[in-house]
């Protein structure tokens, strides 16, 4: 019995101004897990390919963050700069991918991000088939290891 009950151990779920607010998954009538698995991957595949990664850095001279102190025969100061990373592709590759999926005839279920106030320190089942229109009771929490699964809210272990 508690062998097809699949648990999720509730790490935390930290919620900042950067954080994502929503979980996308997709759903087609009649399509089993695996078969959304390997179409998803395909279309990340093909996305990939066409828009592979362009990330370009930026640096900003000031104040910021790989700071040092440094002194020598000129004196000491402060000096440092501000790095940031971006892929110019990404939002290609995001638009492309869920086109392809779209074609394939799934669609697009926005799940929300579990709040530490719904989860309260509990801990929830795991949901296997989402809803194909989604549901006000399941959202997305980070796994143990780092990745993302969907809970219901209506069944605590």
């Amino acid at each position: 019995m508690l062998k097809s009950i699949s648990a999720v151990l509730i790490l935390g779920v930290a919620l900042g101004a950067c954080a994502p607010t929503s979980y996308v998954t997709y759903s087609k009538s009649g399509a089993s897990g695996d078969t959304t698995t390997r179409t998803f991957a395909q279309c990340r595949q093909e996305a990939n390919v066409l828009f592979p990664a362009a990330v370009f850095t930026e640096s900003t001279p000031g104040f910021g963050g790989y700071g040092s102190i440094y002194s020598g025969g000129y004196g000491g100061g402060f000096g440092g700069s501000y790095v940031r990373a971006s892929d110019a592709n990404a939002p290609l590759r995001a638009q492309h991918l869920s086109d392809c999926m779209t074609l394939q005839g799934y669609r697009q279920v926005v799940h929300p991000i579990c709040t530490a106030a719904q989860l309260g320190g509990r801990q929830y089942q795991t949901v296997t088939r989402p809803p194909s229109g989604g549901s006000a009771n399941i959202c997305a929490v980070r796994t143990e290891n780092r990745t993302t699964a969907l809970i219901d809210l209506n069944k605590p272990l």
